[in-house]
């Protein structure tokens, strides 16, 4: 797929997302997809370019808003080194530490699991 047509499909993915609640199902889905194509054109540029730099952020940003926040981690540190210019890599981090604190948030707010104890009786 060429970047003109990429950058087309993520413009409308990114206003399909937005016209969603926030945090719901609907949203999380297409941000998902516009995380995919964030990362597909950050696949085709270069990151010491605008656009590559931009898509980079997106990529990590839409996850972060599809809840997926392993991914937003995964991508981010794919992107560190990647970014040279200090707020493109100032956004990334703060990107990363937001993706950091849902993943510790998540890990907390999970239920307990305790074990059962339960005994077999002979049906005779």
């Amino acid at each position: 797929m060429e970047l003109a047509e990429l950058n087309d499909r993520v413009t409308e993915a990114i206003l399909r997302a937005e016209s969603f609640v926030p945090g719901s199902f609907e949203s999380q889905q297409a941000f998902r997809d516009v995380s995919n194509l964030e990362e597909d054109i950050a696949s085709a540029t270069t990151a010491s370019d605008v656009e590559g730099a931009i898509a980079r952020l997106g990529a990590v940003s839409a996850a972060i808003k599809a809840g997926e926040y392993l991914r937003a981690l995964q991508l981010g540190g794919r992107y560190a080194n990647h970014l040279v210019g200090f707020r493109a890599h100032a956004r990334l981090l703060q990107l990363i530490e937001e993706a950091e604190r849902e993943t510790e948030r998540g890990a907390a707010d999970e239920p307990l699991v305790a074990p059962v104890t339960f005994h077999l009786r002979s049906a005779a």
